[in-house]
């Protein structure tokens, strides 16, 4: 009897021990990445994060939008997607959401992590299993979502345990978008400063945008004497809630490698015009920089249209090129005197004239240097002004939290 008691009050231990285990369990379910072309099909991880390793099964929804990405469908009309052999759940099963849907009028895949013939933890950090993901022709470059949602998980014992989830993501390459914007060239000799111009090539109605002009040695974005970066907005576009701000957040000069832009204003969202140059920055090229191209990377490409919602937008990198180098110093030579006879012939004299370009910057002032976030006001209504406050926030705090 004592025995029997002991072996009792160990299993029971143990359950408690268990229990305690599941309730502090981190557990995790992430949708990976994937980059393709419209017309494409990509594979698209799901994995598993739990700490510690005990989980013995677990449910999900992926979901996408098919008008630009959606699971693909094998030959019998299930779901291609497949489970990691190593992981030996062979009781693994698919099935597209809303039941009995086909084609298009699908918009998830539910998918159900298990094995009939054991309760083996998954072990952390797994991939669990696989999506092939169709890209579709008509899709649109950007950023696709696949959320991973109605996560769920359970020990061996089959308690079930809290579990999160964060979403997937297949990036569209090649398509078309409403805003590219793009940074300009330029060129110069080592030690010169070169103004840069950033245009909008819009193929819809855009308001305000914002991008990340990325930079290194041996070029650099100026500061002006207040530390703000030396970039202004063209005052004839008419945004003057335009905004210029070193990156990384709080770098000195020599530590920062690039110049957020909000272009935006705060009493109109009048559309910028296709082709204009929305604004100029000064680069430094560096005294002791090599002939040769330089980038200067556009990243983070933002747009919105006058009601505040956002646009697909790109970005087209620009160059300078460093021209020249250290001239050679010439070596003073003696000029012998020599004694000219002067005589009566009168030579013509050739006037030469040189004509000097002004280089005239399109920027200018009007640029407000603030870092704070600034939001794009209609004149129209009440209405737009609070359909503009969301947009203009996301334009100068965003992401994309994957």
């Amino acid at each position: 009897m004592i025995k029997s008691g002991w072996k009792v009050a160990a299993a029971a231990a143990s359950a408690a021990l268990l229990l305690a285990a599941s309730a502090q369990a981190v557990v995790e379910i992430s949708g990976g990445e994937n980059t393709g072309a419209p017309g494409e099909t990509v594979a698209v991880d799901v994995s598993l994060t739990a700490d510690p390793d005990i989980v013995a099964g677990t449910e999900n929804v992926i979901g996408f939008n098919p008008t630009d990405i959606a699971v693909a469908a094998k030959a019998n009309g299930k779901p291609n997607c497949t489970v990691n052999p190593d992981i030996d759940k062979g009781g693994t099963a698919f099935a597209f959401q809303p039941s009995a849907c086909t084609g298009t009028a699908c918009v998830g895949v539910k998918a159900l992590v298990l094995a009939l013939d054991n309760v083996s933890p998954i072990p952390n950090g797994v991939v669990m299993y696989t999506c092939q993901v169709a890209i579709a022709a008509g899709a649109t470059a950007g950023d696709k979502t696949l959320s991973i949602t109605s996560p769920g998980a359970s020990d061996p014992d089959g308690v079930a345990i809290p579990a999160t989830a964060s979403d997937g993501r297949v990036i569209v390459t090649g398509g078309a978008s409403d805003a590219d914007i793009i940074v300009g060239d330029g060129s110069g000799a080592a030690g010169a400063t070169v103004q840069v111009p950033t245009s909008l090539d819009a193929g819809t109605v855009v308001a305000g945008t914002e991008n990340v002009i990325g930079f290194a040695a041996p070029l650099s974005i100026v500061a002006k004497a207040n530390g703000k970066p030396d970039c202004a907005v063209n005052p004839d576009i008419d945004k003057g809630g335009t905004a210029f701000a070193f990156q990384p957040s709080g770098c000195t000069a020599g530590t920062c490698t690039g110049v957020k832009a909000l272009v935006l204003a705060l009493d109109n969202v009048a559309p910028i015009l296709d082709g204009v140059v929305m604004y100029n920055c000064n680069v430094a090229i560096a005294a002791d920089a090599a002939a040769g191209d330089y980038p200067l990377t556009c990243s983070a490409p933002g747009a919105s249209d006058p009601n505040g919602g956002a646009l697909l937008a790109s970005c087209t990198s620009g160059t300078i090129t460093v021209t020249g180098g250290d001239e050679p110093t010439p070596t003073p030579t003696e000029t012998p005197i020599v004694e000219i006879t002067p005589t009566n012939t009168a030579a013509p004299t050739s006037t030469n004239t040189i004509s000097i370009p002004t280089n005239t910057p399109i920027g200018g002032g009007g640029g407000n240097d603030d870092d704070g976030c600034a939001v794009v006001a209609p004149a129209q209504s009440s209405n737009g002004w609070m359909l503009l406050l969301p947009a203009a926030a996301l334009l100068w705090v965003r992401r994309r939290t994957r």
